[in-house]
């Protein structure tokens, strides 16, 4: 399966069922009187994080996800089916975005976040009969459910992310690490999507996650290279180790990965310094070397010196570091409707009158515009919140055009 870490569509929950006109015509019940039920409420879209997937490949191609639709309500006052959420698992490190910002951080197998809610189920005639109306003949219409255009970006999970130019051993160093098989070659970029491997050992209390990160270059953080597209994972490490090709100026590879992260306002990351390929060296080199770096670990990922004491080092430096910190994330809602504003509000637009407001929109979507009765119930309770005698402040007068929402009328 390809490495895809960025994927776009649309997500549409599903449409509430309308509610039913309906009497109830049983023997020996003369007056039975409305039974209709009220419709389903639609399915929502669901994003549910998961350890089996590694990859947004799924999604990669997809233009539109949507989830049923609420089943309509009958007689005898017989609600209708709830519409079917459609759920949709994405690896663990995924983030939603829409076109306002971070919605979510799925950054633990199995936690969920509804990403389009289904809409409600409209009331059936069976829900407004009173003792003065005892035979209502109009229902609602169900509401449509939430619709956004969502981006999902995977950033690869690690405790260390090993981190260099290309060619620095960085695969290398995995496969001596860890069980894990990455590809090696030489030749720069090999490897050109992350690589994870778990340190698992007995004398580990914890195991933990090794990331091979994709080689960076100078002008990564401004687009050139792989670079730019794979630091999002760099982000995601707690503690980066910055792999240094011994043999190869690691006083100039330092300097680069280090002005690189900061670019990319990763400056401030727990790092450790390793000199890779030691035993390309001679030991007075090796010897300069660590006056150079007095911090550094120098390993041969090919011979496997300095190995163990590098997974030491970084067993110990997380354990120091802690659990890592859950980022806050406020969901907002985003319906279809969109009111602007949770009261109401008349303005002009084209020559005509715009009423707009949570409640006058919601009236105006449920309102079943084929049925008299129901339109007659939609005017009254126009008059009933106010929204008529606001129009008329705002100097509307009998047949000025009047728009609620997609919904356009004459005025009376």
């Amino acid at each position: 399966m390809q490495f895809v870490d960025e994927a776009r569509f649309l997500v549409r929950g599903g449409r509430g069922g309308d509610g039913s006109v309906s009497f109830n015509r049983e023997k020996y019940k003369p007056r039975g009187g409305p039974d209709g039920g009220r419709g389903g409420d639609g399915g929502s879209v669901i994003l549910r994080a998961t350890e089996d997937l590694q990859t947004l490949e799924p999604y990669a191609y997809r233009k539109l996800v949507k989830a049923d639709r609420g089943r309509h309500g009958s007689g005898n006052n017989r609600a209708g089916e709830r519409g079917g959420d459609t759920l949709l698992e994405v690896p663990v490190g995924t983030l939603v975005y829409d076109e306002d910002g971070l919605l979510a951080d799925l950054s633990e197998p199995g936690e969920t976040f509804v990403v389009a809610q289904g809409g409600e189920g409209g009331r059936g005639n069976g829900s407004f009969a009173t003792s003065t109306r005892r035979a209502p003949a109009f229902r609602e219409r169900g509401l449509p459910g939430e619709e956004r255009e969502v981006r999902l970006e995977l950033r690869v999970l690690s405790d260390v992310g090993l981190v260099g130019l290309p060619n620095a051993g960085k695969s290398s160093l995995l496969r001596a690490l860890s069980a894990a098989r990455p590809r090696v070659g030489a030749y720069p970029f090999t490897t050109l999507s992350p690589q994870l491997g778990v340190v698992d050992e007995r004398v580990y209390r914890e195991p933990f996650v090794v990331a091979d990160i994709p080689g960076l270059i100078s002008g990564a953080s401004e687009g050139r290279g792989l670079g730019n597209r794979f630091l999002r994972h760099v982000a995601r490490a707690r503690l980066l180790a910055l792999v240094l090709d011994a043999s190869e100026d690691p006083e100039g590879a330092e300097g680069t990965l280090r002005a690189e992260l900061h670019a990319a306002g990763l400056s401030g990351k727990p790092t450790l310094t390793v000199l890779n390929k030691i035993d390309l060296l001679d030991q007075e080199l090796r010897a300069y070397l660590r006056e150079a770096f007095p911090e550094a670990f120098q390993v041969s990922a090919e011979t496997g010196e300095g190995v163990l004491g590098l997974r030491d080092r970084f067993e110990q430096k997380l354990r120091e570091m802690g659990e890592p910190a859950v980022p806050e994330v406020n969901e907002r809602e985003h319906r279809v409707f969109r009111p602007t504003w949770r009261g109401m509000r008349v303005g002009r637009e084209d020559g005509a009158y715009v009423v707009s407001g949570e409640a006058v929109e919601r009236l105006a979507l449920k309102t079943d515009w084929g049925n008299q009765e129901g339109v007659e119930r939609f005017q009254r309770e126009l008059e009933k919140i106010g929204a008529v005698d606001a129009l008329r402040r705002a100097g509307a007068e009998p047949g000025d055009e009047v728009r609620i929402g997609e919904t356009a009328f004459d005025f009376r």
